[in-house]
């Protein structure tokens, strides 16, 4: 007897008359742009969906594709994470301008694999779509003709469960199109991902910059601020934007400015990096002698993973704080056992449930906007204007991470009660008193900071005097 999947809702929406993906400048209005999003309506009775989208396309009258989305390497979706207590939400996937005319269908092209996890389960169940041809599975939905571009259609794509069947080794799948969805103007209701690509049109003066992020052919318009954190890949000070340049941009979609709004910007180099997988979680069953720990799985980028929590090994890793600063294994683990999340770059054996690890990065909250940026920021330079019973100084910006701003910015730094200092020689210990006597006795003593950075201000949590 085939065993029918509980109701999980899986849409992609496209909504029309979005702003047009110009340049950094303010992007032009275009009356056929359509912003491509996914979201989740039900899932009660799974843990996890594991789906890959490799495209997405709409059929015209007559006959005739228009692709609005597509992926050669696929778009790794938990459809679970797309829906909480309060309803749906949204995850962007890419922007299309040049709709035009008239069409009656969607299609949407997976992977021919997926991956089940019923609710507690740690071991994912693995299926294959009925139907699928040359490891792909293509599901179309009819409606009734639309013209496009009118700036009144949000485009739904629902992969409603409800109406799958598992057999145990199969899944039977369909998809239906809704159109109209209020929720998708909701900001909040927006998630968090990951999206690599190259830059160009580089616009602005940081912290307030702009640039289009190109993949595969689409781009969409990534806008930075204050609040952005910037980081090489390598670990390297000066992340400074340039055009050229692949990065990775953590944001949500704004569906005001339809702009992607950067919390954080990776750049990766001139060149597009290599093949690699990527997780980012929370850890647990922690061992520093081995340099192991198991990831409770958040987000997977380019790979699906075969059980839950995911086995991470570390030999050989770069080690990373939530500055972006590199540190020892032994200072990264003993940070890891204090909590937070972990970001995991290197390669995935689906056969093992391992994740190999090349660079492994301790973050402070949630991937979701949630648990602030602490100690998000380091900055090294020469310092002026020390106050003491103020607790405050000025550090230009000479070698820095985790903040957007331009080489040679002066930042404000605060101290507080709790915020440590070291000494030249040997970095020992000193008191605040010794640290800001340095500061005075030698003007534009050089000095290190690592702290919380609001865009305005940085709040040390640790100073430490260096060599001029």
């Amino acid at each position: 007897m085939m065993k029918c999947l509980l109701r999980i809702a899986y849409l992609v929406v496209a909504a029309l008359a979005f702003a047009g993906c110009g340049g950094g400048g303010g992007g032009s209005t275009s009356s056929s742009s359509a912003a491509i999003y996914i979201t989740d309506d039900l899932n009660n009775g799974y843990d996890h969906v594991w789906v890959t989208i490799k495209a997405i396309s709409v059929g015209k009258v007559g006959g005739g594709n228009s692709v609005v989305f597509t992926s050669s390497s696929g778009e790794v979706v938990d459809l679970k994470t797309l829906r909480d207590g309060t309803g749906r939400r949204f995850q962007f996937i890419s922007m299309d301008d040049g709709l035009s005319g008239q069409y009656n269908s969607i299609n949407v092209t997976l992977d021919e694999n997926l991956v089940l996890y019923p609710t507690g389960a740690t071991t994912g169940l693995n299926r294959i779509f009925a139907g699928a041809s040359s490891g792909q599975k293509t599901l179309t939905s009819s409606f009734s003709a639309r013209t496009f571009g009118s700036g009144t259609d949000d485009l739904v794509i629902d992969f409603d469960l409800s109406n799958w069947t598992d057999n145990g080794t199969e899944v039977t799948a369909s998809i239906g199109s809704i159109f109209d969805d209020n929720s998708l103007n909701d900001e909040s209701r927006h998630e968090r991902s990951n999206y690599p690509g190259s830059v160009s049109d580089l616009s602005g003066v940081a912290p307030n910059q702009s640039f289009k992020l190109t993949k595969e052919g689409r781009s969409i318009v990534v806008q930075c601020s204050l609040d952005t954190q910037i980081h090489r890949s390598g670990g390297t000070g000066n992340p400074v934007l340039a055009n050229g340049q692949h990065v990775v941009v953590r944001g949500a979609f704004d569906p005001t400015t339809t702009r992607l709004n950067a919390e954080r910007v990776k750049i990766t180099g001139n060149a597009a990096p290599g093949s690699h997988d990527e997780a980012f979680g929370t850890a647990s069953a922690i061992d520093s002698g081995s340099g192991n720990f198991d990831l409770s799985i958040i987000e997977a980028d380019d790979f699906v993973p075969a059980g839950d929590p995911v086995h991470v090994t570390t030999s050989g890793a770069t080690f990373r704080i939530h500055s972006g600063a590199i540190v020892s294994e032994e200072e990264f683990f003993v940070a890891l056992t204090e909590g937070g999340y972990v970001e995991v770059e290197g390669q995935y054996d689906a056969g093992t449930n391992t994740l190999s690890a090349t660079k492994v990065k301790i973050e402070k909250e949630d991937g979701q906007g949630g648990g602030g940026h602490e100690d998000n920021a380091e900055i090294t330079g020469a310092t002026s204007l020390p106050n003491f019973g103020a607790g405050t100084f000025n550090v230009v910006a000479t070698e820095f991470s985790g903040l957007n701003v331009a080489p040679g910015t002066v930042i404000q730094v605060h101290v507080t009660e709790d915020t440590s200092y070291r000494g030249q020689t040997g970095g020992n210990s000193i008191t605040a008193e010794q640290f800001f006597g340095a500061l005075t006795e030698l003007s534009g003593r050089l000095a290190e900071v690592e702290g919380h950075w609001d865009g305005t201000v940085l709040m040390a949590k640790k100073c430490k005097l260096e060599n001029n």
